[in-house]
């Protein structure tokens, strides 16, 4: 079969399961939410401190619902008894991590679209960047959470604590992501000059690239282990 219409395949029943269900993105967002609300009453931010913290408190609440939504990536594949298909089916094996990658990338972003306004508004940020450079952070930093957390997931699909492992696992190997998204977005959040910040922004993109490229290689040993 072919690779692209593989991949197409594998977002297409993704999209379509969550679709019918709602199960990843809603609770992805009320998670986000509950974190909201915590930072919201937990910590009184006056506007100069809310504007220094901003970028970490954006991005905890990104990283953590990724691992919500990231954890139960292939429970579907499992609970249906489908991952002896996937295994045997005659595919490139690549081409399924990349379907499974893209689907989940689109459930992430769909969840951070619609938290950040709530965020902005909630932590009374001032807007003095590129909106474009931003969601271009924002782009960037969750298709790196994306390629760690989807192969991570597949990894821990038949483990028993998965819950209690994938976090683990994932979110240290996933810190210079993070770092690079934090301070990519602090500099653009305050208005810095792209000078200032566009080493974080090609550290970001570095890092995914060799994120994916490592998954995509190894995906086919890990589903067989």
């Amino acid at each position: 079969m072919n690779f692209f219409k593989v991949i197409g395949l594998m977002v297409w029943k993704d999209g379509l399961s969550e679709l019918r269900s709602r199960e990843n993105i809603a609770s992805m967002f009320f998670f986000a939410l509950l974190i909201l609300f915590i930072f919201n009453f937990s910590l009184p931010l006056d506007q100069r401190v809310a504007q220094t913290l901003a970028p970490g408190l954006i991005w905890i609440a990104f990283g953590f619902t990724g691992v919500i939504g990231l954890g139960r990536s292939f429970l579907a594949e499992r609970d249906n008894d489908c991952l002896e298909a996937l295994l045997s089916a005659p595919v490139p094996k690549g081409a399924l991590y990349l379907g499974k990658l893209l689907g989940n990338f689109l459930f992430m972003m769909v969840a951070e679209v619609l938290l950040f306004p709530l965020l902005v508004l909630f932590l009374n940020l001032e807007m003095r960047g590129n909106p474009a450079l931003l969601l271009l952070v924002f782009v960037l930093g969750t298709l790196g959470l994306a390629a760690l957390g989807t192969l991570f997931s597949a990894m821990m699909v038949q483990v028993r604590a998965r819950e209690v492992m994938f976090p683990i696992l994932m979110l240290p190997l996933a810190a210079p992501v993070m770092i690079a998204a934090v301070q990519a977005t602090a500099g653009i959040l305050h208005g810095s000059p792209w000078a200032q910040h566009a080493g974080w922004v090609s550290l970001l993109a570095a890092f995914d690239l060799i994120f994916v490229v490592i998954a995509f290689w190894t995906f086919e040993f890990i589903l067989e282990g």
